[in-house]
């Protein structure tokens, strides 16, 4: 399977190229180099007749994998962001109910079993677009501490992230947390 190269943006070495421009490509997080990602579907309006699939995994097969949905203007009637756990099947869909797979709202998911998440965003040619999503998605550490000795960060929904990540602009944890305790 493909792997891409993260090239560094001005705003912050996390970010990566539009998906839309990684479709069919995995990327692997790792603790200690590229612990999270974020980015967005395309750099405008997302166009029609697209399916795009693109998966992230962690380095370990006890980590888990963090979702944030930070924006979404996903139009509804076709449209859709899809999240699996792990494999492409109805049985691993994450985001289960269609009011999370198009409109504009925020949330977060967790991997509950794999190290794996597949994201496949669907536009069919209805006419109708949005400007799509922003996702953030970090590793969460499976380690019962989750201590700033280990370089790691407690989220309020007891995620473990990257201590890296206490203070960023971004919201890592899901429930905004570490962009308000800094510590």
């Amino acid at each position: 399977m493909p792997s891409i190269v993260v090239m560094r943006a001005t705003s912050s070495i996390y970010s990566a190229p539009h998906m839309d421009k990684q479709c069919d490509k995995t990327i692997t997080l790792n603790g200690d180099t590229l612990p999270g990602i974020y980015f967005s579907l395309t750099s405008g309006k997302y166009k029609e007749n697209l399916n795009c699939i693109l998966t992230i995994k962690g380095s370990t097969v006890s980590q888990r994998i963090i979702i944030v949905v930070d924006n979404m203007d996903i139009a509804c009637g076709g449209d859709k962001l899809l999240i699996y756990d792990g494999q492409r099947n109805p049985g691993s869909l994450l985001n289960l109910d269609d009011k999370f797979q198009c409109g504009t709202h925020k949330y977060y998911l967790r991997t509950p079993t794999t190290n794996t998440v597949i994201i496949e965003f669907i536009a069919n040619n209805d006419g109708k677009v949005g400007n799509g999503f922003i996702l953030n998605v970090a590793i969460n550490f499976p380690v019962a501490t989750c201590s700033r000795i280990d370089d790691l960060y407690r989220c309020k929904n007891l995620f473990c992230i990257s201590n890296i990540f206490n203070c960023d602009d971004r919201n890592w944890c899901g429930d905004n947390t570490q962009k308000f305790v800094c510590r």
